[in-house]
């Protein structure tokens, strides 16, 4: 078998004798030799062919990423035009050297196959490169990575050549120089000059799909090689050193990784998923003999047996890059094993003596070989990063989108604490993972290319190693499925603690009236506490898990070490068995270290698949809800959840063109249910719903933008100032915006904090307005407006003079006053639709629509909620209507009914208790507006509310860190490095002790070789041991540290003032107690500064000084003397000098118009806002002196609890809270 080997190859050199004219490969010419060459033959085929293959087997990449450029028509320049002079040169040169070769076969000279194929197969390349350069400069394409290594390769290659024809001419006898050596040498610099140029990109080109950025990132226009080594990044890194790096240093993200390029190519694969498993389903009805029925209600439960999964929609829109950045970790790790042959060869050459060359060429090996695996390492996480941040980008968007689209059932399933983990947690965690997924099959193969190896050195001993290696994996499955277990059951406990806390800071104001924080603030407590115990029982199995594969690679040494020369005396580890068998060792330590953490990543992001599936299959509201024909609802019937849950019945009625719809009804009866059924919102059980043309709704309370006012009329419309002053005026807000700081630049806090409810109700009304949409849906927009402004509102946008008189508008309201102007009208009633018609119909049937008018007027009457003369001008028209006797009788009826409310009242706060004091006279007190003499405009103007969320710069405080070792604690800190220097100690000195044991001649001998087997397997144990606390001392610190600083945050956030709430977005809170919680949690952050401390608080809850009676207020006298108030430092009084008293036992009433101070002077006597100037006395104690708890506990006296209609509890807040079997307290826990 072999002599027939031998046979075989001696033909094969000879058929590459005959081929050359010279042998093909030479070893004394090469490697047995002071001065090392390469043969005549090699160099004619293999340093030709290769480049030239390479170019030729990787063009269709090169063609197919020419066909998916968008950009077109690079411009001719000094650059591509040098390229393309000097390829052309090349082909000139080329040819004179073919021409040479056949004029010497010709003239009678050895010419030979080889030397007609070299000049031949560089004349098509430097072709072909010639028009992959030209397709490249018409398709936008700046650089060529084929291009670029093409003669990267080839100057590589004809280095060689290079050089031994330098040689070879310098030995020459001749003195003239013969023609093929003149040629190489034009041809070789001019190769060299075209790869010098390919290290640059050529310019932009001039049309591109990317839209144009203000900081375009430099990778965008970088080279090939820039991009390879990452040059292009080195601006940055210089201006980070010479200063502090800010958000604005950061280039723009490149188009294909922003969220316009990666959420649509996500969306595709997930529709694609959704249909699939639709079609699933249908085929599984067939089958199983049912008929599909779309509107069956059956149907979710039997869809959740089957649901689409994000993974293939991921895998789909990603998986490409994904795979691309595997085979880089391919390479990299088959690199990665010829370190260690290439040590082994340099550990012979240093004990053999052979010839110098050979140390250089092994040391310039090696560390060509660590460039390149530098390389392909940094470019695969570049990929795998880029991977994992667009996967993030696309799962946030998908769950944003969902979260809107999600039914009023799903909604009540996925709380706002879940859906925030989702974006913030669970979408993260596919981040995490896409780096270290590629472990899957690369530790596999790292592990056997190990073993393979070790066994070419240790033989069969390093079969024991491999037993231990698999006797852990058992272990180490069970530890993951308890880890599984935990992830859920703490997400969980996330979900709770985020949702509970979403709902404390939208009810912030009304906990500190109730002066509630420290019941909220334990609930808060109670949940971490038991999120953190699973986190402290995941902290103890990670260790574990860290401790198991620590070890491993020590077992495997000792195991393999110990049977190595225990199996047979003559098996000596000298230094080269040593060494080489430690660097595989070592490379077979990172897989075994990393498998744990890419086990951990990988059940996390399982569990968040799961979370992510289960959300994202939630029911949807049917976008077939509603249809888009002529405006009307047939037999409809509605309800928020499904068919138990029925709130709108029969509901019937057509709406024409431009008509104005009014309707109305008592508290409760189901008007805007109506308008949520007719936007979509409730779901249909039945009937039919059509609307025709855009829409804009203008909902009961209004939804306000923390943006400037004017963004928030525009609502990303474009600019129109005729449009806008229209509405402005029509609106109503002009003399808003001369009272405004900065008129209609002024910023607008979170939810409007910093307007009054009639300005949100007049925004809101103007954007939709603005919108100039065909119909109107407005949900009792002028509740919150003055009469008199609400009558400038009517007649200027809603009525039939108005701006939108051409729009079909269906208005609910609770008013009467403009009920005549309508065009028809819809009384409700239990959520039915009991008469319908204009008002003049109405009126004559003397049915529900009568005793509506009457009512109202004698309510508005009694609280003056309507102008005299418009209720004297309705009740005439009434009487015109149904007649004087008719309106008495009906007016008496309503009476009645009004009075036996009355009684019931009366009767209900007697068996409650509650005292009416003797009212010794009734005040109203005018609060005028303040606003009169405010700074200029253009002092103002650009002020801003809320800042931008900014990181910090330059370097972290050692107070930070001093603050986070104390949360720590000291001793697990101390423990942390003392375990680090001991473990460190321990794997220096079984290396040291490795080196002595191979170097020892005398270790043959049996007790000498078991004294070094003994001490070298302590060592290894004390390694492990130390590992163990290693990685438990730090991750108990981060829980110790996670549980100090949740604390210190919950207490910092809930003892902040209003103000605070007023300029940070609820949201940016929130990410503080999910986002940057979880990574304290999870990864230990290198800085905290991230978190918050609330640096300023409220005054103190208790001051113990200032004894407050029991029983105070007992008599209600207020005093304001000259008080004076601001909602923050820096902005203008909104209460100027205020000074009146209240006797005890008074009614007092606060008027004026919107934005005059009245909500100030309330939130004022409760400290929400605490006094610039001036103070209040309440029953001779100043509030200011007193503890925020005591003033705000014995403020709200009393609380009415009521069950099924029935009062069951009444007490002060503060005492129902206390009560823990309270009906209150836990609906406040249920909250």
């Amino acid at each position: 078998m072999d002599n027939q080997s031998v046979v075989q190859n001696e033909g094969e050199y000879v058929g590459l004798d005959a081929f050359c004219g010279s042998p093909f490969w030479d070893l004394n010419v090469t490697w047995n030799t002071n001065n090392p060459d390469i043969t005549r033959c090699f160099q004619k085929t293999v340093l030709v062919w290769f480049p030239c293959a390479f170019l030729w087997i990787f063009s269709p990449l090169e063609f197919y990423y020419i066909s998916l450029s968008k950009n077109r028509h690079v411009p001719w320049t000094w650059l591509n035009v040098s390229k393309l002079l000097t390829k052309a040169l090349i082909i000139v040169v080329t040819i004179v050297d073919l021409a040479h070769t056949i004029d010497l076969d010709l003239s009678g000279e050895n010419i030979f196959p080889a030397d007609y194929c070299a000049p031949i197969i560089r004349l098509f390349s430097f072709g072909f490169s010639i028009l992959l350069l030209q397709l490249n400069l018409k398709n936008g394409l700046r650089t060529s990575g084929l291009l670029f290594l093409f003669w990267l390769l080839l100057v590589v290659c004809e280095t060689v050549q290079f050089r031994s024809l330098l040689i070879n001419t310098l030995y020459r006898e001749s003195s003239s120089l013969p023609i093929s050596f003149i040629l190489f040498m034009v041809y070789y610099p001019l190769a060299v000059i075209q790869l010098f140029l390919n290290c640059f990109a050529d310019a932009a080109p001039k049309i591109s799909y990317h839209p144009p950025v203000q900081n375009p990132s430099p990778e965008i226009g970088a080279s090939y090689l820039s991009k390879m080594i990452y040059s292009w990044y080195d601006s940055l890194l210089w201006k980070g050193f010479r200063r502090s790096i800010e958000t604005k240093d950061l280039w723009n993200i490149n188009f294909e990784d922003s969220a316009v390029s990666v959420v649509p190519r996500f969306d595709k694969y997930w529709l694609q998923s959704v249909q699939l498993s639709k079609v699933g389903l249908e085929s599984r009805e067939r089958k199983a003999g049912k008929n599909f029925n779309e509107n069956d209600p059956e149907k979710g439960r039997r869809r959740k047996k089957k649901e689409a999964s994000i993974l293939p929609a991921i895998c789909k829109a990603f998986g490409s890059t994904f795979v691309f950045g595997a085979s880089l970790k391919m390479i990299q790790d088959i690199l990665t094993f010829i370190r260690p042959q290439i040590l082994s060869a340099l550990i012979v050459f240093v004990s053999s003596g052979d010839n110098p060359w050979k140390g250089y060429f092994f040391a310039i090996l090696m560390f060509v070989t660590s460039i390149f695996q530098t390389i392909f390492l940094a470019q695969y996480f570049h990929r795998m990063y880029l991977v994992g941040m667009r996967i993030r980008t696309a799962v946030i968007s998908a769950i944003y989108r969902k979260a809107l689209r999600l039914s009023n059932a799903a909604r009540r399933e996925s709380t706002v604490g879940e859906i925030v983990n989702l974006m913030s947690v669970d979408a993260q965690r596919f981040m995490d993972l896409t780096v270290n997924l590629n472990l899957i099959w690369s530790a596999p193969l790292q592990i056997i290319l190990a073993l393979y190896f070790l066994w070419h050195i240790l033989g069969p001993a390093v079969l024991s190693g491999l037993a231990v290696m698999v006797l852990l994996i058992p272990c180490n499955v069970l530890i993951a499925h308890l880890i599984k277990n935990l992830q859920i059951s703490q997400m969980k406990h996330k979900d709770q603690r985020v949702k509970l806390m979403n709902e404390i800071l939208n009810g912030i104001k009304v906990l500190k009236l109730y002066a509630w924080e420290p019941s909220f603030e334990e609930q808060i407590i109670k949940v971490r506490n038991k999120e953190l115990k699973v986190l402290k029982h995941n902290t103890y199995l990670n260790s574990g898990t860290a401790f198991v594969w620590s070890c491993a690679p020590f077992l495997v040494s000792i195991a393999s070490f110990a049977t190595f020369v225990l199996m047979d005396e003559k098996n000596v580890l000298d230094s080269q068995t040593a060494f080489v068998s430690i660097a595989l060792f070592n490379i077979l330590r990172f897989p075994l270290a990393m498998l744990p953490f890419m086990i951990t990543s990988l059940v996390q992001a399982i569990v968040s698949i799961k979370r992510l599936n289960k959300f994202m299959n939630a029911e949807e509201i049917d976008p077939d809800n509603v249809q888009h024909d002529e405006n009307e609802v047939e037999n409809g019937t509605f309800g928020w959840g499904g068919t138990d849950d029925v709130l709108l019945k029969d509901i019937n009625f057509h709406v024409k063109k431009g008509q104005l719809v009014a309707v109305v009804g008592s508290v409760g009866s189901g008007k805007s249910s109506l308008i949520s059924a007719l936007l979509g919102e409730m779901e249909k059980i039945c009937g039919r719903v059509n609307t025709k043309g855009t829409i804009a709704y203008v909902p009961q309370q209004a939804w306000i933008q923390n943006a400037l006012l004017k963004d928030n009329i525009l609502f990303g419309k474009k600019f129109d100032n005729s449009s806008y002053r229209n509405v402005i005026k029509s609106c109503a807000l002009k003399s808003d915006l001369e009272m405004l700081p900065a008129g209609d630049q002024t910023e607008i806090g979170e939810k409007g904090i910093n307007l009054s409810g009639g300005q949100k109700q007049r925004i809101s009304l103007a954007r939709a307005v603005y919108g100039d949409a065909e119909i109107y849906l407005m949900d009792d927009p002028l509740s919150a407006v003055d009469s008199h402004v609400g009558k400038h509102i009517f007649e200027n946008v809603i009525g039939h003079q108005g701006i939108l008189q051409k729009k079909t508008r269906i208005l609910v309201t609770h008013g009467i006053t403009f009920l005549s102007q309508m065009d028809e009208i819809l009384v409700m009633k239990e959520g039915r639709i009991i008469e319908s018609g204009t008002y003049k119909e109405l009126l004559q049937k003397k049915g529900a629509f009568a005793e509506f008018i009457i009512h109202h007027i004698q309510e508005d009457h009694q609280e003056e909620l309507i102008e005299e003369e418009d209720i004297e001008e309705i009740k005439k028209d009434l009487k015109n209507k149904i007649g004087d006797g008719v309106f008495q009788e009906i007016s008496s009826r309503v009476s009645r009914h009004s009075e036996s409310h009355s009684d019931s009242v009366s009767i209900t706060e007697g068996q409650v208790g509650i005292v009416h004091r003797k009212r010794s006279g009734d005040s109203v007190i005018s609060v005028s507006s303040t606003h009169s003499q405010l700074t200029s405009k253009e002092d103002i103007a650009g002020e801003k509310l809320i800042e931008v969320e900014k990181a910090e710069t330059g370097k972290v405080k050692w107070q930070v860190y001093i603050y986070y070792i104390r949360s720590i604690g000291v001793i697990l800190s101390v423990a942390t490095l003392i375990f680090s220097v001991i473990y460190q100690c321990f794997a220096v000195g079984s290396n040291f002790w490795l080196a002595n044991w191979s170097s020892d001649e005398s270790s043959v001998e049996a007790h000498r070789r078991n004294l070094y087997l003994g001490i070298y397997g302590a060592l290894g144990l004390g390694q492990a041991i130390t590992c163990f606390f290693c990685d438990l001392t730090p991750r108990l610190g981060c829980w110790n540290a996670g549980r100090n600083l949740q604390c210190l945050l919950l207490k910092g956030v809930l003892r902040a003032p209003m103000t605070f709430f007023d300029t940070t977005p609820l949201g940016r809170i929130l990410a503080r107690f999910s986002k940057d919680l979880d990574v304290m949690d999870s990864t230990l952050p290198p800085v905290v500064s991230d978190i918050i401390y609330c640096a300023y608080e409220e005054a103190p809850w208790e001051i113990k000084s200032t004894l407050v009676p029991k029983d105070w207020p007992a008599d209600g006298r207020v005093e304001f003397n000259n008080y004076q108030v601001r909602y923050r430092e820096g902005l203008d009084l909104v209460l100027k000098g205020i000074d009146f008293k209240v006797q005890g036992g008074e009614k007092i009433g606060i008027v004026g118009r919107t934005g005059a101070g009245k909500s100030s002077l309330t939130l004022s006597l409760f400290r929400i806002i605490e006094a610039a100037g001036g103070c209040i006395i309440i029953d001779g104690i100043d509030i200011s002196k007193m503890g925020l708890h005591a003033l705000r506990g014995h403020s709200f006296k009393l609380v009415i609890v009521l069950d099924k209609g029935k009062i069951v509890e009444f007490d002060s807040p503060s005492v129902l809270m206390s009560n823990k079997n309270s009906l209150f307290c836990k609906m406040a826990k249920d909250a």
